[in-house]
């Protein structure tokens, strides 16, 4: 497996377990009923770790980005989805602050955050194949094509 597929597979698994877990920071932790995010800074340093793995991840891939922009590939509705996460994400990280100040900007908050979520959950569970399928390759040996024993 070439080292590229291998970066590309570990950095994919990296964020599906941020997003797991911001998903889980935003369902349990809530807001107080005085309106404070109880797990605020773990929401928002995971979040900080989601953005910086999503920009690695598009830098990873700018090569599809130029393809499908200047027509030599396929996959615009592909790329119209990222560029609405995208966009989402930077919407929720901006709003962020100010949620703790404004009903109208938790709400918007709460919108673009929801929305960038739903995108990534979209995103990964498209790229779930690929994940298992890359996984299993690396669990097997190139000689034998047959598992790696497991000696723990």
């Amino acid at each position: 497996m070439n080292k590229k597929t291998l970066r590309s597979f570990w950095l994919n698994a990296a964020l599906f377990l941020l997003l797991g877990m911001d998903i889980a920071m935003v369902k349990i932790t809530g807001s107080e009923t005085t309106g404070v995010h109880t797990g605020l800074h773990i929401h928002v340093f995971v979040n900080g770790l989601l953005v910086i793995g999503c920009l690695i991840h598009i830098g990873m891939h700018w090569r599809w980005y130029k393809a499908v922009l200047s027509g030599k590939a396929k996959g615009k509705t592909k790329l119209i989805m990222t560029g609405f996460v995208t966009i989402m994400m930077l919407l929720a990280g901006l709003s962020g602050h100010a949620a703790l100040s404004s009903t109208a900007a938790s709400s918007f908050h709460s919108f673009t955050g929801s929305m960038a979520l739903i995108g990534l959950s979209i995103h990964g569970i498209k790229h779930l194949r690929w994940m298992v399928l890359t996984g299993k390759r690396l669990m097997t040996t190139p000689e034998t094509s047959k598992p790696v024993p497991d000696y723990s």
